[in-house]
């Protein structure tokens, strides 16, 4: 096993370097720089803009550009915001906790919901159970999640008032501190995380419930049943057990997918993560921002595929990953 990861991150390497060619040369032909997004003072010296387009290296050839960002990077160095004024590695550093512990709530939520939902499903399945559970995974599968946080907003923020709308921590429990920050980032957390579970549990769902009931009609199963095991543990024991081994593997995807969905999410929800801070930096063209990030959600897929494969063979020791 260990093999096949070494392998997967070495392979990762000429996937980077075509990616970051390609992403590079189209950010360097989209129309506009830094300089003319709206951070900028509409009041600006032209003459001095043009001036900081020179110092910045705006007109160099984009072959040329893009090999002292490389050779930037490979000291560690991803460049400068032009937006904030602060090196890139600091704007994401700020902004990648809140991703990933909403990411982390996410994925909670997403197999708290979707594992009991996918069992009752599986179990009662083509009855009045399993007919409502699979209505609800064809709205949740055809809501978009733009649409699904809005209206989440105006119910639970708006409406009803339970939940806050933006922001990571109320301005008291900042100025408090200690367990009451904490339980004020938690309640700013849980509407976007539980929102978006509650729409990403479709292919856990059924999934696991085709899974049993394919499992039901297994020979084993069968060969159980004659014997006069009870149901209770025909199911617990035999099937269940064997159904939870592939989904365990979506874990690694659920992770990334939280991830790199975190762009609408944090957007409609005004939470200061790394999505909100790829879309803000698309609009004011800091593309040494986008670049970065691209990068970083490309790391995290590949990864989260190997994480899926290395799950997939830890809870199974039948497969080996090869």
């Amino acid at each position: 096993m260990w093999k096949t990861v070494i392998r997967r991150l070495l392979i990762l390497i000429p996937q980077l370097v075509v990616l970051s060619l390609f992403i590079f040369f189209i950010a360097q032909y989209m129309p506009g720089d830094a300089l003319t997004g709206k951070s900028v003072d509409p009041n600006a010296d032209p003459q001095r803009l043009e001036e900081l387009r020179q110092q910045w290296g705006f007109y160099d050839p984009w072959y040329v550009k893009y090999v002292r960002w490389v050779g930037n990077i490979f000291k560690g160095d991803l460049g400068r915001s032009y937006t904030h004024q602060v090196p890139v590695t600091q704007v994401i550093s700020d902004r990648a906790g809140n991703t990933f512990w909403l990411g982390l709530m996410t994925v909670f939520f997403q197999y708290l919901i979707s594992i009991p939902l996918g069992i009752l499903s599986g179990r009662y399945h083509d009855k009045i159970p399993d007919r409502a559970i699979t209505l609800y995974s064809y709205v949740a599968l055809a809501m978009p999640t733009v649409v699904a946080c809005l209206l989440s907003i105006f119910t639970f923020s708006f409406g009803l008032k339970w939940f806050p709308f933006g922001g990571t921590i109320s301005i008291e429990a900042y100025a408090a501190g200690g367990i009451q920050a904490f339980l004020s980032r938690i309640h700013h957390m849980i509407l976007p995380a539980l929102t978006v579970a509650l729409i990403s549990t479709t292919s856990i769902t059924q999934f696991l419930r085709s899974e049993i009931v394919d499992y039901e009609q297994s020979d084993f199963v069968t060969t159980a049943r004659s014997k006069g095991v009870p149901k209770r543990v025909i199911y617990s024991r035999h099937i269940f057990r064997n159904s939870m081994i592939p989904v365990s593997s979506f874990m690694g995807y659920s992770i990334v997918g939280v991830l790199t969905g975190a762009i609408f999410t944090e957007s409609v929800f005004g939470y200061p993560g790394m999505g909100k801070l790829f879309i803000d930096s698309v609009f004011s063209r800091d593309y040494t921002v986008v670049n970065a990030l691209i990068i970083f959600f490309a790391i995290l897929t590949v990864l989260g595929t190997l994480l899926s494969d290395v799950i997939m063979s830890l809870v199974d020791p039948r497969l080996k990953v090869k």
